[in-house]
């Protein structure tokens, strides 16, 4: 049966003072915040007052988010919550200090990615990109856009740099950089700002992980269920792995916004656990074993590795990164391939327009 391998960044079952302790306070080591569930756990979320966890977790936590960050398959362990991978969840409301949160294991991602060394970075987490006009209408949603920042830059170096001339425009991202906490006090173009993003050559990163199978909650399999036996030190049987799910979903995706970085000088990683990878390859066509990448048209792959037998912050490493010909022209060919493009590619204003809605979650310097 499925067990949980690591909850809130640990074995379930230590019973070490920190980990106890980090227990309590429903710790998740990634994101050096409470843990969220990944974003996507609200649905399990347990309301402490009357339950028979509250004594396992501090008084002033109302409910916990089940903190499963990965699950034990038979002689498989697979990754279930995305900031298991990429954390970068601040929740500060000032800028974050350079590298405050950057773990080894991310770090090394990143680079490997390609990312620029010596650099200060911004990173915006879950950017939502809109677009439509009487044609089309665009909806995408990025786990992490990632470009260099600019200090001591003024908001009228920032709609310079885009050709940002007209004034009813220039107010649609003032309001933008508002709601980021970018522009503060009174308005003045030529007032210098902390830090403003450089889209030059942006990089998002999609984060794809297991999701969990359907449970069964008179047998105890259920993730509140299961949760509950194992914060309690009992034996626990917990849901197993849907695969089909996850490549169904990264399939919908994987071209579209592909082919939207690459329209922004930029590019789309798609950072992933080495058994998912696996999988597709067992169950498709696709094959990692060489890159071939051709400059333009470019799908790329990045893996992550657990160390055997270990759990823990620095136990997941970077496994492979692959670039691969998209085997499609992003353009278009006026073929049936084109159903996986976006219907039209928005310029850079529109993503610039998305990441000053958002706060930064960090800063870094690889």
């Amino acid at each position: 049966m499925p067990k949980f391998y690591e909850v809130y960044g640990r074995d379930v079952y230590d019973s070490s003072e920190n980990a106890v302790n980090e227990r309590k306070s429903a710790y998740c080591p990634f994101t050096e915040n409470t843990c969220d569930g990944g974003g996507n756990r609200h649905q399990t979320k347990i309301k402490l007052k009357d339950s028979e966890l509250r004594s396992f977790f501090d008084s002033e936590l109302p409910s916990v988010i089940p903190g499963i960050c990965s699950i034990q398959y038979g002689d498989e362990t697979w990754v279930v919550c995305p900031r298991r991978l990429l954390g970068f969840f601040s929740k500060l409301e000032n800028v974050p200090d350079v590298n405050a949160s950057l773990h080894e294991h991310e770090r090394e991602v990143l680079i490997q990615a390609g990312l620029p060394k010596g650099v200060e970075l911004g990173v915006w987490p879950e950017v939502y990109l809109q677009y439509g006009d009487e044609e089309t209408s665009i909806n995408y949603h990025f786990d992490f856009v990632i470009a260099p920042i600019k200090r001591n830059r003024s908001f009228s170096w920032l709609m310079d740099s885009h050709n940002i001339s007209d004034e009813s425009e220039i107010e649609i991202f003032k309001a933008a950089a508002k709601t980021g906490k970018y522009l503060k006090g009174r308005y003045d173009p030529d007032k210098e700002q902390d830090i403003l993003p450089d889209l030059i050559s942006p990089t998002i990163i999609e984060v794809m992980t297991a999701s969990t199978s359907g449970s069964d909650k008179e047998a105890g399999t259920d993730i509140a269920s299961s949760f509950t036996d194992a914060i309690q030190g009992r034996e626990h049987n917990c849901p197993g792995i849907n695969k089909r799910q996850v490549w169904g979903r990264m399939a919908t995706q994987l071209f579209a916004k592909s082919a939207l970085a690459e329209e922004w000088g930029g590019k789309t990683v798609w950072l992933v656990q080495d058994q998912l990878l696996k999988n597709i390859e067992l169950t498709t066509k696709l094959s990692l074993n060489e890159s071939n990448e051709s400059g333009n048209g470019t799908i790329n792959f990045l893996s992550m590795s657990y160390n055997d037998g270990e759990k823990g912050i620095d136990s997941l490493r970077f496994k492979k990164y692959s670039e691969k010909d998209a085997g499609l022209d992003f353009n278009g060919n006026q073929k049936a391939t084109d159903i996986l493009l976006p219907k039209v590619n928005p310029d850079k204003k529109t993503l610039l327009k998305a990441v000053l809605r958002r706060k930064l979650s960090a800063v870094i310097s690889l």
